[in-house]
């Protein structure tokens, strides 16, 4: 006859077999030589210009909502992190200045259209402002010439696509975060991220590099949401490891 631990140890076991053979069966069998060389694409995408920590620049940027589409000139000075301080310009006046210093986000206008204002976030969330939901540190990473790429723990080629040109990034116990896809050059030229439960949240698509002395730079490039709300930046000159004063993302307002 059994007893009750006897029981219990019984039923524990069954229960531990059930859970870790299930995920067993949902995890899709891999090439362990594919798998390395799609954690090797992924660790050159996330290691990708980290020797840049700081960068200027100009261009510009066309931002397409649901109801209307705007385009500004740009300006900015960014350091790695989380620091970053950018100019909307219309007809070469200056209309909207953003700066974000790892602390605060301060907004203010040039044309009165508002009254400067400023709220607490160590990585805001862009929704509200370009419609697009790309943290701001996402943001800096693209204007550094990087690819905002999240840590993940795995890395895999998406079984069905037998052109290996798509990367599936996960972290432990986590669907899929990221994903990065490969032109036949191996060169990326799209990024997907997701939340928590497998929802898009945004689409990076990057459409020209340019080749520097210090290396490749995206300079056209496309973000979007799942209701193709979009941002699309064409960088027209771009510096990098400039030397940048701590007073520049301190805001000071004229006259």
């Amino acid at each position: 006859m059994i007893n009750q631990n006897s029981l219990y140890n019984l039923i524990y076991s069954i229960v531990f077999i059930l859970i870790f053979s299930g995920c067993s069966l949902h995890k899709p069998a891999t090439n362990p030589l594919l798998d390395k060389k799609a954690l090797l694409f992924a660790n050159q995408a996330k290691s990708f210009n980290q020797h840049i920590i700081a960068s200027k620049g100009t261009g510009w940027a066309l931002v397409k909502t649901k109801t209307k589409t705007d385009r500004f000139k740009i300006a900015w000075a960014a350091v790695f992190p989380n620091k970053i301080r950018i100019t909307l310009l219309i007809s070469g006046l200056p209309v909207e200045t953003i700066i974000a210093t790892g602390e605060k986000i301060t907004f203010f206008s040039h044309t009165g259209e508002h009254s400067k204002y400023s709220y607490n976030s160590k990585d805001p969330d862009m929704k509200d402002y370009i419609q697009v939901p790309i943290k701001m540190s996402e943001m800096i990473s693209v204007l550094l010439g990087r690819l905002p790429v999240k840590n993940f723990d795995n890395a895999s080629f998406l079984p069905s696509d037998s052109s290996l040109s798509s990367i599936i990034l996960k972290q432990k116990w986590k669907e899929e975060t990221q994903s990065l896809h490969l032109n036949e050059k191996g060169k990326i030229y799209g990024l997907k991220s997701r939340d928590l439960s497998g929802k898009l949240l945004y689409e990076i698509m990057i459409t020209q590099y340019k080749t520097y002395d210090f290396g490749d730079i995206p300079i056209k490039i496309e973000i979007k949401d799942m209701d193709n709300q979009k941002l699309t930046l064409d960088i027209t000159s771009f510096q990098p490891n400039p030397s940048i004063k701590e007073s520049i993302f301190q805001l000071t307002e004229p006259g």
